[in-house]
């Protein structure tokens, strides 16, 4: 059903004009209360579908929302009518749009890109504080509330309880290019909040470099900012951040780095000095002391993460095949790679290379594709400085 300038919905909302129309099931009408109650324009949501899946479907959007009613962070419902043909909810109108018009000056400005990134994090952390996931996280879901933002759109979102979810495990929802892979073959049923996380990881890489965001380039974006992306966005669900909580502070430690607050460097030389002392003398480390440090790495400028990787000991690569810190093996992997394409070491530490390398490689419990990484590099290395001694050890 469409609706024309100057018709009137369920005798009270006067159409006079149109807000948008690329909302799928729902179009959006800029309308005026005629009762009067409602003052100035509002902007005003129907359902323009008929089947039972698509009105059930609005109709869960309205409820949800209006469990919000007076949240700064969601979009903001003043009144609604479910039992209407066809049903129908008002909200206030954002006249500045949707996080895709202010596309350039993210892109343009790290602080910017941190204070927009922040807030949509808050945001979905208010559904997720309420029991609410989203399932459909994009750009154009955020609207500009002055200098806040505001998530809207909760057609596809879900109360993990809740018994009433899609019936149709076949149906395709959600936007391609944003989805995690868990939600193909009807797993978009059972999502979780590691859904949430991949869906802003998209989001955020699509602000910053206006691509498609199906596959990540690492080539528009800042090393530090890229790293926090491609985790949030990793195709294992278990291999992602865990809580929107651990999101946000990598994003303040990449954004350190970016801005230039300093802070991680200092960090990462104070727990690699502690690691190697305990390790030297007391044949001993904390394993939380490790991944803290693996972490942090990340976040340094590749110079540093450079001079570092240069100076770690073979005690401590040889801890890295340990159960604990196994999971971290191909973090720490990705940032050695850097320094043995830098080309920064004498000839004669292609040698050591190989010889890091081959602590990893012999041990059978690490993954296949970690090894075959760190014979790579190990023959990268060797290849690059002609140092024989390490082609006899690859």
């Amino acid at each position: 059903m469409d609706y024309k300038v100057g018709d009137t919905l369920d005798n009270r909302f006067k159409v006079c004009g149109l807000c948008s129309d690329g909302g799928g099931m729902g179009r959006v009408l800029l309308v005026k209360d005629e009762m009067k109650q409602l003052s100035g324009t509002l902007a005003l949501k129907y359902c323009r579908e008929d089947d039972d899946e698509y009105v059930k479907r609005f109709r869960r959007e309205v409820r949800l929302l209006e469990c919000f009613t007076g949240n700064s962070k969601v979009v903001e419902v003043f009144h609604s009518n479910s039992n209407h043909e066809p049903p129908y909810f008002v909200m206030k109108y954002y006249p500045d749009g949707d996080l895709t018009s202010q596309i350039d000056t993210i892109q343009a400005n790290f602080g910017e890109q941190e204070r927009i990134f922040t807030l949509m994090i808050e945001c979905i952390s208010e559904l997720h504080s309420n029991n609410v996931l989203h399932r459909d996280i994009k750009p154009q879901n955020f609207l500009l509330d002055g200098e806040n933002i505001v998530v809207s759109d909760f057609g596809l979102g879900m109360e993990p309880s809740s018994t009433s979810r899609f019936t149709s495990s076949s149906m395709f929802w959600g936007t391609q290019g944003y989805l995690p892979p868990e939600f193909q073959n009807g797993g978009f049923k059972r999502a979780d909040e590691s859904g949430d996380v991949f869906m802003l990881g998209k989001s955020f890489y699509f602000l910053v470099t206006k691509q498609n965001p199906t596959y990540l380039m690492e080539n528009d974006v800042h090393p530090a900012l890229f790293h926090v992306i491609e985790r949030a966005c990793e195709l294992d669900k278990n291999k992602r951040y865990q809580s929107l909580a651990e999101l946000r502070q990598a994003l303040n430690m990449a954004y350190d780095v970016m801005l230039k607050r300093g802070g991680a460097l200092g960090e990462v030389n104070q727990l690699l000095s502690s690691i190697t002392d305990k390790l030297e003398n007391e044949a001993k480390y904390n394993s939380s002391q490790v991944v803290e440090l693996i972490n942090k790495l990340c976040f340094v400028d590749e110079d540093d993460q450079i001079r570092i990787c240069l100076e770690l000991k073979p005690s401590f690569v040889s801890i890295l095949t340990h159960d604990k810190l196994r999971p971290h093996l191909d973090e720490f992997l990705k940032i050695y790679q850097r320094m043995v394409e830098s080309e920064r070491y004498g000839w004669s530490f292609a040698e050591i290379i190989a010889e890091n390398m081959q602590q990893i490689f012999r041990v059978a419990e690490v993954p296949a594709k970690t090894r075959t990484q760190a014979l790579e590099l190990a023959v990268d290395a060797a290849y690059r400085m002609n140092r024989f001694a390490a082609m006899n050890t690859c």
